[in-house]
């Protein structure tokens, strides 16, 4: 097979998922779930408690491990090439995943020895930008507002230029402009051609986010579209109703 064969085979979706069940204990999570999703594509995955959003974006992400299936990212095996595959990928969720001792400073230059980023400083000083956060990059992130601390976070999961952010229940314990920021920064990481996946339990904030949701329901993906086919007033009072009864 050539170069270019292969490099178009994994370029043809971002995120792979063939087949995916995991189950804990007795209770089957997720049960045989499939998903493709392309560059420039923010996927919005909801569900009631206990659904399996989470864990199938840990399983994405390789922290846990699938019962059955396959995960690919940009065309890596999760399971079999991870490091490959992890390099591709960036992870926010309601925890900062920073240490509250080091200032801001230090834990994104932490970051870019971690995943040995080029030119580390002209990267932090970018990042710092685009987040808001120089007037604060010599602030311990233990002091930061739950709003600067998040805006941390998105500087971390961002620091190695990642392919695929998975963002778990972002918004969480923001206020309304730290919410309007981070949309806006996942709005310019969709435009210069990432792909994000993410939770929230905010529905018209998740569909005003994302091009395309998801909805999970008893282990099973019950729904996969576009949202521009969606109608926010019928999915925002009662989406799983809504995703049962879309044919």
């Amino acid at each position: 097979m050539s170069k270019e064969k292969l490099t178009s085979d994994r370029e043809q979706f971002v995120v792979d998922v063939k087949g995916v069940s995991k189950a804990f204990t007795a209770r089957r999570v997720l049960d045989r779930i499939d998903i493709e999703v392309g560059r420039g594509e923010c996927v919005f995955i909801c569900g009631i408690n206990g659904a399996g959003k989470s864990t199938l974006l840990y399983t994405i992400a390789g922290l846990l491990g699938a019962d059955s299936g396959s995960v690919k990212l940009c065309g890596y095996s999760v399971a079999h090439d991870p490091e490959k595959a992890k390099a591709h990928l960036g992870v926010i969720s309601h925890k900062s995943m920073v240490y509250p001792d080091l200032t801001v400073i230090e834990n994104l230059s932490f970051f870019t020895t971690l995943y040995g980023v080029k030119n580390a400083k002209a990267r932090i000083d970018e990042l710092l930008s685009d987040v808001k956060l120089t007037r604060y990059k010599y602030d311990k992130a233990g002091i930061l507002s739950r709003g600067l601390l998040q805006r941390l976070a998105i500087a971390r999961a961002l620091v190695h230029k990642p392919s695929v952010l998975l963002a778990d229940e972002p918004f969480t314990g923001l206020d309304k402009k730290s919410c309007d920021d981070l949309r806006n920064t996942l709005s310019d990481f969709v435009e210069q051609g990432g792909t994000v996946m993410m939770t929230t339990h905010d529905t018209r904030m998740g569909l005003a986010c994302a091009s395309r949701v998801i909805i999970l329901d008893g282990s099973k993906l019950i729904l996969d579209r576009p949202t521009e086919e969606i109608d926010a007033d019928s999915f925002d009072a009662d989406y799983i109703s809504y995703g049962r009864g879309v044919v």
